[in-house]
């Protein structure tokens, strides 16, 4: 087997332009991939780097007991993935086989293509054919895997995951369901995320008698109450058992405001100072 080769190209919007950052992550991902963390014996050695764009880095696995070539040791692991970006450049989806914790890997891999990256160059070294992912073939595997991986970054950092009774406010986007289960997406008003917030039975029953498509179309505003799960960094990745209720917006008019009495006769800046110095009686 030769040396395994990637080669990172710069993304078509900037193509004189390739950041460190990203190509050197995206070589770090690709051996990262191709590593069996099951054989702590057995690394990847540097043989070869450009200094150029595109970016070309070769590595070669070697034994650290042995210091010698390491092939026969990782050929079934490395085929096992080469198979998995082989159907992933096809439009498939990865086999049963392809190593789950190898996953998020793979995603944040593809991601790169759709944000900085323009294209990558896979060498397994099996023959002379390369696998290229370019940013059309990555959207289309993560758009398709969307929820899949979503679950195993779930299970993976469920530890460093809060959990919390609350309510979050937004405005529905989309009807549907979320694993299976009954949902409604919302873009949450201070994030702007959007957020698949799954319902319980009540509320299933709720939103067949009362949320219609026009409530979708015009983006109604709506409170949902239930069990909020914060990912690793805080934010919000969704909502389960939820309540829905409608934020109710009245047209107010501006002499309903209007209050001459409001200050108690003070002129506005001395009812302030009071208010500030709690002096009032």
């Amino acid at each position: 087997m030769k040396p395994l080769r990637i080669t990172v190209e710069p993304s078509a919007k900037h193509p004189d332009v390739l950041d460190v950052r990203d190509a050197m992550q995206q070589v770090l991902d690709f051996f990262d991939l191709l590593t069996d963390r099951s054989n702590a014996n057995v690394v990847w050695n540097l043989t070869f780097a450009s200094t150029n764009s595109p970016f070309v880095a070769e590595g070669a696995p070697i034994d650290l007991r042995t210091k010698a070539g390491a092939f026969g040791a990782v050929e079934h692991h490395v085929r096992t993935i080469e198979r998995g970006f082989v159907r992933i450049a096809a439009g498939d989806p990865v086999d049963h086989d392809f190593p789950q914790d190898k996953l998020l890997v793979t995603k944040r891999f593809l991601e790169r293509n759709l944000n900085g990256i323009g294209r990558t160059k896979c060498d397994f070294g099996s023959s002379d054919k390369t696998v290229e992912i370019e940013p059309r073939i990555a959207k289309r595997f993560l758009q398709a895997n969307r929820e899949e991986i979503d679950v195993l970054y779930d299970y993976l950092f469920n530890t460093f995951a809060r959990k919390e009774s609350g309510s979050i406010e937004g405005r529905i986007i989309e009807l549907g369901t979320h694993y299976d289960k009954p949902a409604v997406q919302i873009k949450e008003h201070i994030s702007d995320r959007e957020i698949w917030c799954q319902v319980d039975a009540l509320a299933l029953e709720e939103i067949e008698k009362k949320i219609t498509a026009g409530d979708v179309w015009k983006h109604r505003r709506v409170r949902i109450l239930g069990e909020i799960s914060y990912d690793a960094n805080g934010k919000i990745s969704r909502v389960y058992e939820g309540r829905i209720f409608y934020v109710e917006q009245k047209k107010v008019n501006i002499d309903d405001l209007y209050d001459p009495d409001f200050t108690e006769n003070l002129p506005p800046y001395e009812y302030l100072d009071r208010l500030r110095e709690n002096s009032f009686e």
